[in-house]
Formats: C-alpha cells, structure tokens, sequence
C-alpha cells in the first residue's frame, strides 16, 4: 500500500526527483520504496499523504466551483 501513494505522490510532484526533494529524500531511498522491498519511516509516509489530501483538495475546490478537475496523465495509477 506505501509503494502505490508513493507511485500517486511521484506523478502528483512530477517525478521522483522532486519526490524525493519534497519528502527530504535522497531519490534511491524513494526507490527502494517504490519497489515495495522496504516501507519508508512513518514521518515520510505521514509527508507523503500531505501530498495526496492536498491533491484530494485540490478536486475538490475545481468541483465546487463548477469545474471539472483535469485529469493528470496518469491518474488510473
């Protein structure tokens, strides 16, 4: 379950790079999460569901305003 909000934050940050900047990461520690092989430490992953709820609000606030949210590319990950 980690591997796949981190997958949702990598496409929402645009990349792992920036990912990993925002989360205070060095990139191959997001990796090795990616790949599920071990889970992050709990105050990376609360950081990383920050990252999810803003998104969350972000629909939201399109939806009620009367607009539809852009999909991003990739959003049936």
């Amino acid at each position: 379950m980690c591997a796949q909000i981190l997958r949702q934050c990598e496409v929402v940050r645009g990349g792992r790079e920036p990912l990993a900047d925002f989360l205070g990461v060095h990139p191959s520690h997001v990796a090795i999460w990616l790949s599920g092989r071990e889970g992050p430490p709990r105050a990376v992953f609360e950081r990383a569901m920050e990252i999810i709820l803003a998104e969350h609000d972000r629909r939201a606030a399109l939806e009620q305003g009367g607009r539809t949210p852009r999909r991003r590319r990739t959003d049936s990950v």
